[in-house]
């Protein structure tokens, strides 16, 4: 008998209520995923013949009777426990489940082992919906404002499909405010603490234009400084601000195209766009943005230095914008390489040598 394929389990609503009877609702819930995490390491190895089921009669028959009874203290409510309880239900009719200790054909044993399976993988998906949100909600109370939680790597023993977890994550981002303090960034699988002072987050957004204007700054006075042996001059003064722009251009178009991209390649709806929610952002992602900008003069000083003033043109910016974390890297290398030889010469003219 051809063992079924995986059925996925039916839409959830993501429940973030957080009274002290949901708490331990939540506890209940967890321990219940325990149980059924360690029935499941126990069906991988009969699937792989290391074990069987009649040798572990005993412990599916414990298993079962705790499952029972924490079943028994889980408070029906909402559509995503009931779920999940029918799910229980069906186990419970699985003669690997319900009596281990009966003989029954290999193929037919291999298919109840498949549902089993299934039934145990649907478990952990619910339990996920409705214990992850209020976790969330709570490591990101004690966050700092631009704190990320890596939403895969956290919760990958709780909900071991990559899938599920990804599903999870895009009901956070599609239900109306599960998410308290935080923003959900479902293609990179990361979710961005975000200040919820309305002054903190607008210091956060001056700190960015002022960043950004102590760069523009920077860059137009590099053309007016007189430095002997200073390459840039004040004629090239109209051609390094526009690279300066193009290189900023350049790091946007790789930020938009990268998420269309990784959206694109997970077969997901398009990314929820909010002009409301821009400032969340900026404040959530203002040390990564600083940074950015930061890395975007360093490239264009690399650009000038590493190339000469003949190649730092507008299209030539604009590529090192948009790959302009390996291109700092490599223009890091040749200024250090360069900064070297300088020395080592400066060090002969001197007359200076080192053990």
């Amino acid at each position: 008998m051809q063992a079924p394929p995986f059925s996925r389990p039916k839409t959830p609503r993501i429940e973030t209520a957080n009274t002290e009877a949901d708490e331990i609702q939540r506890s209940k819930l967890r321990e219940l995923r325990a149980e059924v995490q360690d029935l499941q390491s126990v069906l991988v190895k009969v699937r792989t013949g290391d074990t069987t089921i009649k040798i572990n009669a005993e412990y599916i028959n414990k298993t079962r009777n705790d499952a029972a009874e924490l079943v028994s203290q889980i408070e029906v409510g909402g559509d995503t426990v009931r779920h999940l309880l029918n799910v229980y239900e069906q186990m419970l009719q699985n003669p690997l489940f319900a009596n281990p200790e009966t003989e029954i054909g290999a193929q037919d044993q291999m298919h109840a082992l498949s549902l089993l399976e299934e039934q145990v993988r649907k478990i952990e998906f619910y339990v996920g919906v409705l214990t992850i949100p209020s976790r969330v909600n709570d490591w990101l109370a004690e966050a700092r404002p631009g704190y990320y939680i890596p939403f895969h790597a956290v919760f990958e023993d709780e909900v071991p499909q990559a899938e599920d977890r990804a599903r999870i994550l895009s009901y956070l981002v599609w239900s109306p405010k599960p998410i308290k303090g935080g923003i959900v960034d479902a293609a990179n699988g990361l979710i961005y603490r975000y200040s919820e002072n309305p002054l903190f987050r607008l210091m956060n957004i001056l700190l960015i234009v002022g960043t950004l204007a102590a760069s523009t700054a920077a860059v137009i006075g590099a053309c007016y400084l007189r430095i002997s042996g200073w390459p840039i001059q004040q004629q090239n003064l109209s051609a390094f601000t526009t690279s300066w722009i193009a290189i900023l251009i350049g790091v946007l178009v790789h930020v938009a195209v990268g998420s269309v991209k990784r959206t694109q390649s997970q077969g997901k709806l398009p990314s929820i766009a909010s002009l409301g929610d821009l400032p969340l952002i900026l404040d959530a992602r203002s040390g990564q943005i600083i940074l950015k900008i930061l890395l975007a003069i360093i490239g264009l000083f690399g650009l000038a230095f590493t190339s000469g003033l003949d190649n730092v043109t507008p299209l030539n910016a604009f590529l090192v914008g948009y790959s302009l974390d390996s291109v700092v890297e490599i223009f890091s290398s040749g200024i250090e390489q360069r900064a070297t030889a300088q020395a080592s010469a400066l060090k002969k003219q001197l007359g200076v040598t080192t053990d």
